[in-house]
């Protein structure tokens, strides 16, 4: 079954179960009103007869009231079933609304010494309520009235009130549930309609088309899952692309080493039978070491990130000066920097309090920070490590800043991003398989801090991060 029918429904049945109750409670309250109403009008009815009663009795005039007791039997046929008047003398009036049937209800004629209200069923089974008043005229009494209404009758009244009232009730109703129905459905195929689109591109995304997009123009709920779902078709795609660059730094970064490899291996291997000199052969050594380092890093971050993202990523954290690391580090790139005409300095307070971190860790971050750094500092550009106390005293705060081409704005909050690597900038290509970054940043994550990366296109990057200031009770 479809969501559309579902909906439709489901919301057909509410709208069933609304109209069910607001029947019923128009029902209760029309039956009470008309009840109320009926009752009132007897009430007046018998009131208008009792004071008709009176007046004749005031004048003695016997015949008035017994054509008032004609009267409303007449006027009110078949409401009033009976009428009648017994005097001190005990002579009965009666009329009764069935004619030959005035012995029934005789026996209903005799004194009363208060005003009553009395039900009983007449000889043919029909429901009466019988009205009594006694009339006292100047503290005299001057006889009893009596009246009795059909109760059968006002409740038919009220039956065919009720009977009334349900039909209109019922057609309303029925109209009500049909245009519910069409209402219902026409909601649902607008609500579906955007879900159904969701849907086909989800599965287009699912074949591999990661262009395909929805159109959700609405500004409620769905049109900000339309969104979502386009910004994430979009992110799908930029992983695409960057695994797909990935890939092609994998086979770069694997097959030039293994090539160098293979190809001095070769080389050392038809030296020995060529009496090859020592220089030549320490010189391919040397190549085959530096290409052996560079698969070795290569891998170890590959599993550097294996192991961060199954959480077992280990931290062996101690106090460490933050000066003496980066003086380290600077002195083990001073080297390779000057070989490229590049200049390599330490900025780092030596004033600086110790960092609470893994030392091997900080050197991987300061280590990739500043590998990055040399792979897009132009010869005679300059990279500078530097740290200083942050206002709160809980961390320290290390940079790496180069003099390269700089960061496009639009790529600053994605150069973390596992295997994103910046297009723009004046690289004609980007180098490395976008992993390093990604490795700083994790780590930098671990320690408990955080870390970005400002930069002015043209002016070079620099890189910020946090890391906690070692605490004596820490080590307790």
């Amino acid at each position: 079954m479809s969501l559309r029918t579902k909906f439709t429904i489901y919301i057909s049945f509410l709208i069933l179960l609304v109209i069910l109750g607001i029947s019923f409670s128009i029902f209760i309250t029309q039956r009470r009103l008309l009840l109320k109403q009926l009752e009132g009008s007897r009430q007046n009815i018998y009131k208008d007869f009792t004071y008709t009663c009176k007046e004749a009795l005031v004048v003695n005039d016997e015949i008035q009231i017994l054509n008032t007791i004609r009267s409303i039997i007449k006027t009110h046929n078949p409401a009033i079933v009976y009428s009648g008047y017994i005097s001190p003398a005990q002579i009965i009036l009666i009329s009764t609304r069935d004619e030959g049937h005035e012995d029934h209800f005789r026996a209903h004629i005799y004194r009363e010494e208060k005003p009553s209200v009395r039900d009983f069923l007449s000889p043919k089974n029909e429901k009466i309520r019988e009205f009594s008043t006694p009339m006292f005229i100047s503290g005299e009494y001057r006889g009893t009235i009596k009246a009795g209404f059909s109760q059968s009758f006002l409740e038919s009244e009220i039956k065919k009130g009720v009977v009334t009232l349900g039909k209109r009730v019922l057609e309303v109703a029925i109209l009500s549930l049909l245009g519910g129905v069409i209402l219902a459905s026409i909601i649902a195929y607008y609500l579906n309609k955007p879900i159904k689109a969701l849907a086909k591109a989800a599965n287009e995304i699912g074949s591999g088309n990661l262009d395909s997009k929805v159109s959700i123009r609405t500004k409620d709920e769905l049109g900000s899952l339309g969104k979502t779902f386009n910004e994430m078709a979009q992110k799908l795609k930029e992983l695409d692309e960057l695994k797909d660059s990935f890939v092609s730094s994998v086979s770069h970064e694997l097959r030039s080493p293994l090539a160098a490899i293979d190809g001095y291996c070769d080389f050392l291997i038809e030296g020995f039978n060529r009496n090859m000199p020592r220089e030549k052969q320490e010189k391919s050594l040397k190549i085959i070491k530096d290409a052996t380092v560079r698969l070795t890093n290569f891998i170890n971050n590959i599993l550097d990130i294996a192991k961060i993202k199954a959480g077992s990523f280990e931290l062996r954290r101690t106090s460490i000066n933050f000066y003496e690391l980066a003086e380290e580090i600077v002195s083990l790139f001073d080297s390779l920097a000057q070989q490229q005409k590049k200049k390599i300095v330490n900025q780092v307070e030596k004033i600086l309090p110790n960092i609470n971190a893994d030392p091997e860790r900080v050197k991987q971050i300061v280590t990739n920070l500043i590998g990055n750094a040399l792979k897009f500092t132009p010869e005679g550009g300059e990279i500078a490590v530097g740290a200083k106390l942050e206002e709160n005293g809980q961390f320290i705060q290390g940079w790496i800043k180069d003099t390269g081409p700089g960061i496009p704005a639009d790529s600053l909050d994605k150069v973390f991003d596992r295997f994103y690597q910046v297009k723009d900038g004046g690289m004609k290509k980007p180098k490395g398989t976008g992993l390093g970054l990604t490795i700083v940043a994790e780590i930098v994550k671990l320690h408990n801090g955080k870390v970005w990366v400002e930069s002015d296109l043209g002016k070079g990057a620099t890189f910020k991060f946090t890391l906690p200031v070692y605490k004596k009770e820490e080590s307790a």
